[in-house]
């Protein structure tokens, strides 16, 4: 895993921190043929992970900024099999050939799932911090049954020398919820 001091970072656009990315890459069980959609790509920090990884990534993003720093960082990185693009998820998936999504950020998070399940991705691992959206996200996999669904949620401590010792500073619980294809049920 590339350590996040080392990616290009611009104010305000969001970095999945290395141990969740690491957690994240496992779980999307990532192969050499694989063409892969990042939707909400922030920094670019799992763009470059999968791209190292897989055939082809689709980095998506609806913000200016992000694009620019994702695209920044590939280059940083030399990464060459990738498109960027910027837009809303929703609207551009349909249109795209992939068989693994991540998803790291977005709303109208029903709508990117009614065309993913129609399109019967193979693997889609969805990293969420907001409860609410988690909820949304485990409610409608619950009607959906040809995924199997597992949620984990993550809480990343990092060491600080105190005078007294060391104690642990805990990051955002982040919860990564990875559905795989049942091919048995269509």
């Amino acid at each position: 895993m590339i350590k996040d001091e080392d990616f290009f970072r611009m104010e305000g656009v969001p970095i999945t921190k290395e141990e969740i990315r690491a957690i994240s890459i496992g779980k999307l069980q990532l192969k050499p043929k694989d063409i892969v959609v990042d939707i909400g790509c922030g920094s670019g920090g799992m763009t470059v992970e999968i791209a190292k990884r897989c055939k082809f990534i689709y980095a998506i993003d609806n913000r200016k900024d992000a694009i620019t720093t994702t695209k920044k960082n590939l280059e940083l990185f030399n990464i060459k099999n990738y498109e960027l693009i910027m837009g809303n998820g929703e609207d551009i998936i349909s249109n795209l050939e992939f068989n693994k999504v991540f998803i790291g950020g977005t709303k109208n998070i029903e709508k990117i799932l009614d065309i993913l399940v129609s399109k019967n991705i193979e693997s889609m691992v969805i990293n969420t911090i907001v409860i609410e959206n988690t909820t949304k996200v485990l409610n409608y996999l619950s009607n959906v049954d040809k995924y199997s669904v597992e949620v984990i949620n993550v809480v990343i401590s990092y060491g600080k020398k105190i005078n007294a010792g060391h104690m642990m500073i805990s990051k955002n619980p982040i919860y990564i919820i990875t559905c795989r294809f049942n091919k048995n049920i269509k």
